[in-house]
């Protein structure tokens, strides 16, 4: 039985890392100019979003609801794939919360697939290295139980 690992854009990987890991990437949206920007995997954008700052724009963020994650959790589900989500830390953000309401109402839908949330307690390429690492036990065969559990004793270090 094949999983799904989703994560956050949090990560700080590009949208060319995350195709080559196979990893689907809810986007956590940032407000600023009137508008919502939510892809800040690409470099350009990172620098277009830094500049802005520096000419003194002020910007908001939003987490990723449920609805997020559910969209990207319900794609792997209707495959017959189980999910591993992993999430932004929930001391910095409310988007572990939603990927948790996210995957308890889907769970009533899919009762026979398995959905795993780990609170990953990093940000930024410290939670991108998790995932990398995640990726690399996967495809080395770790079931998503083991994967689950390996996440959860090796995300503080």
């Amino acid at each position: 039985m094949s999983y799904q690992i989703i994560t956050d854009s949090c990560c700080d990987l590009t949208q060319e890392q995350l195709k080559a890991l196979q990893v689907s990437c809810a986007n956590l949206t940032v407000l600023y100019n009137g508008e919502n920007h939510s892809n800040f995997s690409e470099p350009a954008a990172v620098k277009a979003f830094y500049d802005e700052l520096r000419k003194g724009v002020t910007a908001t963020t939003a987490d990723c609801n449920p609805d997020d994650w559910a969209q990207l959790m319900t794609a792997a589900l209707k495959e017959g794939r189980d999910v591993l989500a992993m999430a932004f830390s929930s001391g910095l953000s409310t988007t572990y919360q939603s990927a948790v309401i996210a995957a308890a109402d889907l769970r009533e839908t899919y009762p026979d697939r398995t959905i795993r949330v780990v609170d990953t307690l990093c940000a930024s390429l410290g939670q991108g290295l998790l995932v990398y690492y995640a990726c690399q036990k996967r495809d080395a065969g770790l079931s998503l139980e083991e994967l689950t559990a390996w996440c959860e004793d090796n995300k503080l270090k």
